[in-house]
């Protein structure tokens, strides 16, 4: 997959891209190994598991709720990108 890092998570990560492999199965399996990997699951996850409020996860440049949430399920050659319109101080 193709991981593209926007905002803080470029700042975060100290990178703009990454192929990623995953053997997860749906997108929620593949963030969590993104966020573990990374170590950015703090501006990811918020503590009920789902995607914090004001973060932004596309699919294939579609945000996830219309791709079918977390549980949609990827293919390889997916592009995943994580925009933060909005940071904090993190």
């Amino acid at each position: 997959m193709d991981v593209h890092f926007m905002s803080i998570a470029r700042m975060r990560t100290g990178v703009g891209r990454v192929e990623f492999e995953s053997s997860g199965e749906t997108l929620r399996e593949v963030l969590r190994q993104i966020a573990d990997k990374y170590r950015i699951e703090d501006i990811v996850f918020a503590e009920n598991g789902e995607v914090r409020s004001w973060a932004r996860v596309l699919v294939n440049g579609r945000f996830h709720q219309f791709v079918g949430g977390l549980d949609a399920r990827l293919r390889d050659g997916d592009r995943i990108a994580l925009i933060y319109p909005y940071t904090e101080n993190f």
